[in-house]
C-alpha cells in the first residue's frame, strides 16, 4: 500500500487534531538576493538563472539562507541542462530533493506549508487548469447559439 499523506483538514474524515500546524508562505515569495552558488564550479547560465527564480519563490522563505541544502539539487538541475549526465538518472533524484524543499504540491501538503495571499489572508490554490476543462458531463445542459 502507498504512503498516507495528510489531507486537507476540510477532507479529513479522523477529525483529531494534527500535530503540528500549517505554515502560511507569503504569495509574493521571498524578497531578497539569492545566496549565492558555490565557488567550486563552473555554472551554465540557465543554472544561475533557475537558482534566482528558485529564492524568490513563497517555499525559499522556509530554507536555510545560506542555500547549503540546495547546492544538491542545483548540481543536478546544472548537469540536466548541460547535458552532462543521464536524464532519467538527474531528475530521479531531482524529485527527491525538491520533495524535501516543498518544491511540489505533495510535498508542500506533507510540510503543512500553504501559499497564502498576505493582503487578503486567503488561501491560495495552485492547482494547473485541467486539460478537460473543455469536456461536460453527459447530463450538463449544453449552450446554444
Amino acid at each position: 500500500m502507498g504512503a498516507s499523506y495528510p489531507k486537507p483538514d476540510g477532507q479529513k474524515v479522523n477529525r483529531v487534531a494534527p500535530k503540528f500546524g500549517w505554515v502560511d508562505l507569503p504569495a509574493g515569495g521571498r524578497t531578497g538576493r539569492a545566496p549565492a552558488l558555490p565557488a567550486w564550479r563552473e555554472w551554465h547560465a540557465l543554472t544561475k538563472r533557475w537558482w534566482r527564480q528558485l529564492w524568490a519563490t513563497p517555499q525559499a522563505t522556509q530554507w536555510d539562507t545560506s542555500g547549503r541544502s540546495l547546492w544538491i539539487l542545483a548540481c543536478l538541475y546544472d548537469d540536466l541542462v548541460s547535458g552532462r549526465d543521464n536524464t532519467a538518472k538527474v531528475s530521479a533524484e531531482m524529485r527527491q530533493h525538491e520533495d524535501r524543499h516543498g518544491l511540489n504540491p505533495k510535498a508542500m501538503l506533507q510540510l503543512r506549508w500553504r501559499i497564502v495571499d498576505p493582503v487578503a489572508g486567503e488561501l491560495i490554490e495552485h492547482r494547473k487548469p485541467s486539460k478537460y476543462g473543455h469536456l461536460r458531463t453527459a447530463d450538463a445542459p449544453v449552450e446554444r447559439a
